[in-house]
């Protein structure tokens, strides 16, 4: 009963706000469309009583500014309404162009995949069946080919093909059964021509591809060398013209300089005055860097070699040779003073002035014998100079007791590389002690030989 009594509460209470909402919608359509009339018939009504009790102007103005805000919002809540209408119409409209686009291309889609599952259906209902009946010929006429061929081999074959024969009546024996077998052969030529034609085309495809991918490649190697080489011909242009310039300065700062400098800031005269006072210096760091300096311009000058020896460098080295200790300093000052005498026997005529030195064979030789550093390979490559001249030839075979230790050292050298291969020592020293043997090998053979 408390559950029927809510409910019925409940439900009066919801009719009460329907019948309100509905009567204030009725009451606003009136108000809506007697709007006119009731308008007209308020200003009628203001005419007629002028004389009466709204004399007033400032009355007149009121309720004629009434009036005025009245109509304007009457305008307004009239033209919510129809935006409110306009609105929901585009909205229905939009959603019914779109619900039909999208049927449309529903449709289009099942239409799409119905016929593209149709035809890869029938494709490979085509290519099974075709498939298996080709096996089956193919076994059919494989079976009688090879039954032919034993029945013409053997007698014993030849009896037991006829037994069969007359166990299946005759099969291979009637015009239908010929007519089958030359069709059989047929189909069978034809499905094989069909392969082979595939398999010809497959080929012919493979190598036009890749005759034509190298032809590609060849084509675009050059035109990348021609794109090469045509940038660096620019680059090229591009910067000789702006090096010009620069170079025309220098060139024009060098001749000035040059005009300008008198013959005691040359560096062959400065390297002369260092030379004539090398063997007076105290300083071991001056020492070392007069070295260097004469190491460096012999390598590159064949003026200063010649200048160098006419002030007898060669006999000042020879002598900075024989004074220089086992330190490293003076380690550094003999393979500098080294590599100036290889640089000065690379031209004859300064070779044939270092063999008539007094001694000069004997220090080189004796150098080479104890060091074991880079100046080892540096008196090598002197001696080498030597070996190429009679006179130097002649002046080693008059040092009987430095080609005594020589052919020592080569048998030492031997046996030391002998150990060492056995002995699995690193691969450096291996390399280091086969380098110097093969040097004083050469060395040893070409003085020997002459």
């Amino acid at each position: 009963m408390s559950n029927r009594r809510e409910l019925c509460a409940s439900q009066n209470i919801a009719a009460i706000e329907i019948q309100r909402f509905s009567r204030g919608w009725i009451a606003r359509k009136s108000l809506l469309g007697a709007s006119s009339i009731r308008e007209a018939d308020t200003i009628r009504y203001i005419n007629e009583n002028q004389s009466g009790c709204f004399q007033s102007i400032q009355l007149r103005i009121v309720l004629h500014s009434i009036l005025k805000l009245q109509i304007w919002w009457r305008n307004i809540s009239v033209q919510k309404e129809r935006l409110n209408s306009a609105v929901v119409i585009q909205a229905h409209f939009r959603g019914w162009i779109v619900r039909r686009g999208t049927i449309h291309k529903k449709r289009c889609i099942v239409f799409i995949q119905s016929c593209l599952r149709g035809w890869l259906a029938r494709r490979e209902f085509f290519y099974s069946d075709r498939t298996i009946a080709a096996i089956k010929i193919q076994s059919l006429v494989k079976g009688w080919l090879i039954r032919k061929s034993i029945s013409r081999n053997s007698s014993f074959c030849k009896a037991v093909t006829d037994s069969y024969a007359s166990e299946t009546k005759g099969c291979f024996q009637s015009l239908e059964t010929e007519m089958v077998a030359c069709s059989v052969l047929k189909i069978q030529k034809w499905w094989m021509g069909i392969l082979l034609f595939k398999a010809r085309k497959k080929s012919i495809l493979t190598i036009q591809a890749q005759v034509r991918g190298w032809h590609a490649r060849r084509e675009t190697t050059r035109r990348r060398h021609c794109i090469v080489v045509i940038q660096s011909r620019w680059k090229g242009y591009l910067a000789r013209k702006d090096s010009k310039g620069r170079l025309l300065e220098l060139r024009l700062r060098m001749q000035k300089s040059a005009a300008n400098v008198d013959n005691s800031m040359r560096i062959l005269n400065r390297l002369i005055a260092a030379l004539s006072e090398l063997l007076t210096m105290k300083s071991v760091s001056g020492i070392l860097h007069t070295c260097e300096t004469l190491d460096t311009t012999t390598r590159y000058s064949k003026k200063c070699c010649e200048e160098l020896v006419a002030a007898g460098a060669i006999d000042t080295l020879l002598k900075l040779i024989s004074s220089v200790s086992r330190s490293i300093p003076d380690q550094e000052v003999l393979r500098h003073s080294l590599s100036t005498l290889r640089n000065l026997a690379r031209y004859p005529h300064l070779t044939e002035v270092l063999i008539s030195s007094r001694g000069a064979i004997k220090t080189i030789l004796w150098e080479f014998l104890r060091n074991k550093d880079e100046g080892y390979f540096i008196a090598s490559e002197i001696l080498g100079k030597i070996c190429l001249n009679g006179r130097g030839i002649e002046s080693l075979h008059q040092q009987p007791v430095l080609l005594k230790r020589l052919k020592n050292l080569v048998d030492d050298l031997q046996r030391r590389a002998g150990n060492e291969k056995r002995n699995l020592r690193s691969a450096a020293g291996r390399e280091q002690t086969q380098r110097r043997l093969k040097v004083a090998t050469e060395l040893f053979q070409l003085i020997t030989s002459g």
